[in-house]
């Protein structure tokens, strides 16, 4: 296995057992959180195999924090940033094709987070009964790195809508403002950021048929081109202040902000609350629930309770009414 060191820091070995499998992970410790380093086995060209992970591709691409793989029957494949590939599930791995081993390093691993260990966050709250079933449930959920142009837009889009409306609004949008691109002999077209999005008026988008959201869309794109939003200078604001500063966007209200926060800024702390997870803070918490309490684990544990709370809803109302 490739070790990457820091000489600030000393490497450790973390065992985890992961569905009877012994799995060793080298890692450094930065400020407090464990980076891990799997390691990168080439096939062939431009198709790698990326292990050990406890990644479920299934589960964090179709948890609702981002809309643009699709499962096609042979994988999840999609675009990132101008970049598209092709992710295949496998048995304590992924596989990654179409990609170079650079862009591999240095662009997916830390888009799907796989140099993150939650493995200590169930631990820290372990007295927590619904904590510890939600996380059991969806273990292999990450918290992707995404842009946070991409993830303002992609809220604001978001809002009151569903995941199938919003991919097909998403993808429309991308097709008008973003560029082309060919991958596996088909089209796909980037999220359009910085200048591209000059061209986004609330009359351009009207094909995109984005109903009511068409001027937030148009507001969070002029403000984005005249640097009114400086996406730079919020990553170096606190988390309220930077909350705040998207809130003066037209559209974003405090969970959009969160939902930007945590998928685009890498805002672990950020803790979104939809209507999933408002029906768990009423009916298993009730008035004794303070986010504040998971500290920069919030993200996390938001993700684990929403993809719980919605894929087992019988199961939230019986926990409840126990």
């Amino acid at each position: 296995m490739r070790r990457k060191r820091n000489d600030s820091f000393p490497i450790k070995t973390v065992l985890k057992i992961v569905d009877n499998y012994i799995i060793y992970y080298f890692c450094s410790k930065r400020k407090g959180v464990f980076e891990i380093f799997p390691d990168i086995t080439e096939i062939s060209e431009n198709y790698f195999r990326i292990s050990p992970t406890d990644i479920s591709l299934k589960d964090t691409f179709e948890c609702g924090q981002c809309f643009r793989f699709n499962d096609d029957g042979e994988g999840y494949v999609g675009v990132a940033g101008k970049k598209a590939a092709r992710f295949i599930q496998g048995d304590g791995c992924i596989y990654i094709q179409g990609a170079t081993r650079e862009d591999t390093e240095k662009f997916w691993l830390p888009y799907l987070a796989l140099d993150k260990d939650y493995s200590d966050v169930l631990t820290r709250f372990e007295d927590d009964e619904y904590i510890k079933k939600a996380a059991l449930f969806g273990k292999g959920i990450r918290i992707l790195r995404q842009d946070p142009c991409e993830t303002t837009v992609s809220f604001i889009i978001s809002s009151n809508n569903n995941i199938k409306r919003i991919k097909k609004i998403i993808e429309h949008f991308c097709s008008l403002f973003g560029k082309e691109i060919i991958f596996e002999g088909r089209t796909f077209y980037t999220f359009p950021t910085g200048g591209e999005l000059s061209a986004v008026t609330k009359e351009a988008l009207a094909p995109v048929k984005a109903g009511f959201r068409d001027k937030y869309i148009a507001d969070a794109a002029e403000k984005i081109v005249s640097g009114d939003i400086d996406f730079g200078k919020i990553s170096t604001l606190d988390t309220d202040a930077a909350r705040k500063e998207l809130m003066r966007i037209k559209g974003v209200g405090e969970k959009v902000a969160d939902c930007i926060l945590l998928f685009g800024f890498d805002r672990g702390e950020a803790f979104p609350k939809d209507v999933w997870i408002k029906r768990v803070m009423n009916d298993i918490y009730g008035d004794g629930f303070d986010e504040k309490r998971f500290g920069k684990d919030a993200g996390i544990i938001q993700q684990w309770m929403f993809h719980y709370a919605r894929m087992n809803q019988d199961r939230t109302e019986t926990e409840r009414n126990n």
